[in-house]
């Protein structure tokens, strides 16, 4: 984080409660041998796969608030809900055991759904933590399930806290409200005014955090998300609501209408976590050109947006383009190679 001295939201800085978790400022890395690879334009990379904690990932960012606000109302466990990949859940139960914290995993997914003790959920069983894991059907309806858990561990004295579905509250987006300040700063030291900032969008909590950082300190670029699991039109209507909530509660001034989200929902394929072609050849393009790990759910279907965007001329050669690599490569883990791509030939 910069000095609050040079802070442009003294007070969030002020008044905020915050951990301090993430090994800050994470890279702003060019990836000339991806550009190269596309015919321009020049990407850097945000490396928010680098946060540090529990194999790293946005999610860090979003954490350092929202576990800072449970510890500072004097919660003593976490209750905290998602997919059986969730990378939120990963990373919440590593901060609950550094912290002394109880923590209950809610993970669902629908009926089938494998949920063999693979990728993100290995981790969590090595963890320690509690899990339950249940049928999902829409994916994100739990019902009472969380509801019922909190009630257990106060039935047995606890004082639980229950996360909000993704991080993506108003805490969660003071955590990417920060990181465009970070960014901002080493876009200064390198004397680049990028048009654009891609970003992988799932429960809408770090685009929306990006939305209101770049509204509230002039950034020069547009934030462009790309959906991993919710249509166009239920975005354009829910993220200008949790934004405005959202800056509110945190004292920002502005915050997105309708018509200053640019959200394409054409990557999603099958649904959530369903990896597309699409996908796994941005995955292998940037493995193969950086060196560097995508996931299925996340971060490759944003890939895939972006290298669509640029092969269809939406976005010109000379054009510098950040992309924010959120993490989530452990759900690399939970797929076979076959739908990676990947084979073996008898010899090897």
């Amino acid at each position: 984080m910069l000095p609050e001295t040079v802070s442009r939201l003294p007070r969030l800085t002020a008044e905020l409660p915050r951990l301090k978790l993430a090994q800050l400022p994470t890279p702003l890395e060019e990836a000339r041998r991806l550009s190269e690879a596309l015919g321009g334009p020049r990407i850097l990379f945000k490396r928010d796969d680098l946060t540090g904690v529990a194999l790293g990932g946005n999610k860090v960012r979003k954490l350092e608030f929202v576990i800072g606000r449970a510890v500072a109302e004097g919660a003593d466990a976490l209750v905290v809900c998602g997919g059986f990949q969730s990378n939120l859940a990963r990373i919440a139960a590593a901060v609950g055991n550094r912290l002394g914290l109880e923590v209950v995993l809610v993970l669902g997914g629908e009926p089938g759904e494998p949920r063999l003790p693979v990728g993100n959920l290995l981790l969590d069983r090595l963890y320690g933590v509690t899990v339950h894991t249940i049928d999902t059907s829409p994916r994100w309806e739990f019902g009472t399930a969380v509801d019922d858990v909190a009630a257990d561990l106060r039935r047995r004295g606890k004082r639980p806290f229950v996360v909000p579905l993704g991080g993506s509250g108003p805490e969660g987006m003071a955590g990417y409200v920060f990181a465009t300040e970070e960014l901002l700063a080493q876009l200064e030291e390198l004397k680049l005014r990028p048009s654009r900032l891609y970003v992988a969008v799932g429960s809408g909590g770090t685009y929306s955090g990006l939305l209101l950082g770049a509204l509230n300190q002039g950034a020069p670029y547009q934030v462009v998300g790309i959906s991993v699991s919710r249509n166009r039109e239920y975005l354009l209507e829910h993220i200008p609501l949790a934004a405005m909530a959202a800056a509110a509660s945190l004292g920002l001034a502005r915050w997105p209408s309708s018509a200053e989200i640019c959200v394409d929902d054409r990557y999603i394929g099958a649904g959530y976590g369903v990896i597309t072609e699409g996908c796994r050849n941005a995955i292998s393009i940037v493995a193969r050109t950086e060196g560097v790990l995508l996931d299925p759910v996340y971060s490759g279907k944003a890939m895939h947006g972006l290298i669509e965007h640029i092969q269809t001329s939406q976005i010109s050669s000379d054009e510098s383009i950040i992309f924010l690599h959120t993490g989530g490569w452990p759900a690399l883990f939970a797929y076979d190679a076959a739908a990676l791509g990947v084979g073996c030939s008898a010899d090897e």
